[in-house]
């Protein structure tokens, strides 16, 4: 017989199913996409999207049950069949209180707080239970994250009706967003026999600054010349301005430890004015210093300065106008962490 060659297969038309028999090149079944719980500001654990299997206590349990039982029957004991059927009972009972614990319970992103790289990110989650008279108390609502994440789980407790902030403590290794991952909810009330769970994808994120350089050098002032050519520099204690020492100045007015410290003399002004401006340029830091270094000297700095001294911060591709206040110091430090990108632009979707 000649060889038959086989015919190419046809392409199915747009938005066919595919064959039975063949899996999905993407991961889950339908029935459990449909599941999962979606992603949005509040989500509902309701009873579609609750899972339960019995813990290890559980198989023990029912391990522990199978012998009685089977022992009852071998010596036809009634004692034991009394006990294995009440003890049943009690675990059918654990089975509905277990479930009952978690469902209908809404979480929700309450807060999730700025933190330097090397911290960990603080995220809350607002979780509450139905209102009414026959809500039931939760108790032991449990809240964790992968385990490649490195947090710890938290656990509240809710009464009828009540709400309550669960706190979830994320490191943040690198600066710029922080997204919370997938937070499984679970209970394990009572008696530990059954583990319910379920899966919330909510919109948070924190904004992560980068690290402070340990032991920057000093804010880089440009000195003010006077009227008469003569430097002027701001002193520590932010009450007065500094110059050089000119013949006749009174002896109160010289400044004994700037003097000492600088080895020139230095006489206080008087003039408790505003602070000079002070420029954070980026092409001033030494050469030598990588991109990420740069930011955390520059961090640094503008927590140095404080509300006392008026600071700019120049980027590449980025200038912000001197200021001052806690505003101005949230500004800079959002664009050193957003950098290259430019300040004020966005944030993405899960950003609190």
């Amino acid at each position: 017989m000649p060889h038959s060659r086989p015919f190419p297969p046809q392409a199915a038309p747009a938005g066919a199913p595919p064959p039975r028999g063949r899996r999905r090149p993407w991961g889950a079944p339908p029935w459990l996409q449909r599941r999962r719980p979606p992603r949005q500001g509040v989500v509902t654990l309701d009873r579609r999207h609750l899972y339960i299997l019995p813990s290890r206590t559980g198989f023990g349990f029912a391990l522990l049950l199978v012998a009685m039982l089977l022992t009852s029957l071998n010596y036809n004991i009634s004692l034991g069949f009394a006990l294995t059927f009440l003890l049943g009972g009690i675990g059918m009972a654990c089975m509905w209180q277990a479930y009952r614990n978690l469902l209908d319970v809404t979480v929700a992103g309450a807060s999730a707080a700025p933190v330097f790289a090397g911290e960990a990110a603080a995220f809350g989650l607002r979780v509450a239970g139905v209102a009414g008279a026959r809500a039931p108390v939760r108790i032991g609502i449990e809240a964790s994250l992968p385990a490649q994440a490195g947090a710890q789980p938290a656990s509240l407790s809710l009464a009828r009706g009540a709400a309550g902030v669960l706190t979830l403590r994320l490191p943040a290794a690198r600066r710029g967003w922080l997204a919370l991952p997938r937070v499984t909810l679970s209970s394990r009330f009572p008696f530990n026999l059954f583990r319910v769970w379920s899966h919330a994808d909510l919109p948070l994120a924190a904004l992560v600054y980068p690290r402070p350089e340990a032991g920057a050098p000093p804010l880089p002032f440009a000195t003010q010349p006077d009227e008469d050519g003569a430097a002027s520099l701001p002193s520590d204690d932010g009450t007065d301005q500094l110059r050089r020492y000119r013949s006749g100045d009174p002896l109160h007015r010289i400044a004994w430890k700037h003097s000492a410290r600088t080895g020139r003399w230095l006489s206080r002004t008087g003039q408790s004015g505003s602070q000079p401006s002070c420029w954070l340029e980026w092409q001033s830091l030494p050469p030598s210093l990588g991109n990420e270094a740069r930011l955390s000297r520059l961090c640094a700095w503008v927590l140095a300065a404080g509300d006392a001294v008026e600071i700019g911060l120049r980027l590449p591709g980025v200038e912000i106008a001197p200021g001052r206040g806690g505003a101005h110091r949230r500004a800079c430090l959002e664009a050193l962490a957003l950098w290259p990108a430019r300040p004020g632009q966005a944030a993405p979707e899960h950003a609190a």
